[in-house]
């Protein structure tokens, strides 16, 4: 049964990658202006992955996918980007090394972050040297899960881990003040409920089998950015972003299944779409060497680079994940011919040795 492609799926996916990248932008340079519920686009990010890849999974699995078989596949589509990232920011911390403003400490997090194992940073990040990489983990993590208990997850089941997770969601968002936390260790129950809420709902989202409608695609990726934008100083945080995870994304990701875009809308969505994971897994260390390069380099306060430049920043970088895409795709189809002859050449070698 040949399986959907969701373009406007494909097309939020792009815009909250781009919230994320302009959310950690303001970080180092003040004069960016930035979506304030841009955090959030990693619950968006975990609702869309329950949805595709029940989508692109759900066959093989009731066919009794092997896990080990599944692993392989998930961490060849994740990896080579996201060690290019860790990559960059090791990169990153040799120069600070050089220069003497970090100890050589900074890099012992590299190598098992290599091996998605987290580390502990000066704020307690998961991944100092590439801090973003806290949702990989979790990602990674909730999808061995989704296979491990796929014979048994039944839509009881799905409501029972989206309610569970749901009242985690609310004690997080209270206790915390914001639903904002899950890059270091004291966050790990926030993100937990966060990826277990928004992941299974994805998948209950798919169950529901949405039916094309004549929508325009342009309804949820503007539903998405005003989503991102709401500040509302009368409201708690804990309450928007509360209603944003539950009730306002759920949405969003329903509205991009039955909507398909076409014309430049279609190629905006997949150029946007096909950038998005590279942004995510790149964008933190390459504005980092940036930053340092504007402020120890040229001698220019981060403070007074202007909005414009910041603009320009952010095209470019859109521009380079994109490539960094079209990249990462060639290398993982040469990569996965090459383990396949590696698997297939000492088969071929053994039976050769058989006797007849």
């Amino acid at each position: 049964m040949p399986k959907q492609i969701f373009h406007t799926i494909d097309g939020l996916r792009g815009i909250a990658a781009m919230a994320v990248a302009t959310l950690h932008m303001r970080i180092l340079f003040p004069s960016v202006w930035y979506p304030p519920g841009g955090y959030l686009a990693v619950d968006l990010f975990f609702c869309l992955s329950g949805f595709v890849l029940a989508e692109a999974y759900s066959d093989r699995l009731d066919a009794g996918f092997s896990l080990s078989v599944f692993i392989k596949k998930r961490i060849l589509r994740l990896w080579p980007l996201y060690a290019l990232g860790l990559t960059i920011g090791a990169f990153m911390a040799v120069l600070r090394i050089i220069f003497g403003y970090d100890s050589p400490a900074s890099l012992i997090s590299f190598i098992p972050a290599l091996f998605y194992i987290p580390w502990n940073g000066p704020l307690g990040e998961l991944y100092p040297l590439n801090f973003p990489a806290w949702s990989l983990l979790y990602e990674l993590v909730v999808n061995i899960l989704m296979v491990i208990i796929w014979p048994r997850l039944d839509n009881r089941m799905l409501v029972s881990l989206i309610g569970l997770s749901g009242a985690g969601l609310v004690v997080s968002a209270f206790l915390w003040g914001s639903l904002n936390a899950g890059f270091s260790w004291a966050g790990s129950g926030v993100a937990t409920a966060r990826v277990g809420f928004s992941f299974f709902l994805g998948i209950l989202l798919w169950r529901m089998k949405p039916v094309p409608s004549h929508l325009s695609a342009w309804v949820p990726a503007c539903m998405l950015v005003v989503a991102l934008m709401v500040d509302n100083a009368s409201i708690s945080h804990a309450v928007t972003d509360l209603v944003n995870v539950m009730v306002v994304f759920p949405l969003i990701v329903w509205l991009g299944a039955i909507t398909r875009p076409s014309g430049i809308s279609l190629l905006f969505f997949e150029s946007i779409g096909a950038a998005s994971y590279a942004l995510y897994t790149v964008h933190m260390p390459i504005l980092r060497l940036l930053a340092m390069f504007i402020s120890k380099v040229m001698h220019i306060p981060l403070g007074n680079v202007p909005y414009v430049l910041c603009l320009a920043i952010l095209a470019s970088l859109l521009t380079l994940a994109w490539f960094l895409n079209r990249l990462d795709v060639t290398f993982r189809a040469r990569l996965d011919d090459f383990l396949k002859r590696g698997v297939r050449r000492p088969v071929a070698d053994s039976a050769s040795v058989l006797p007849g």
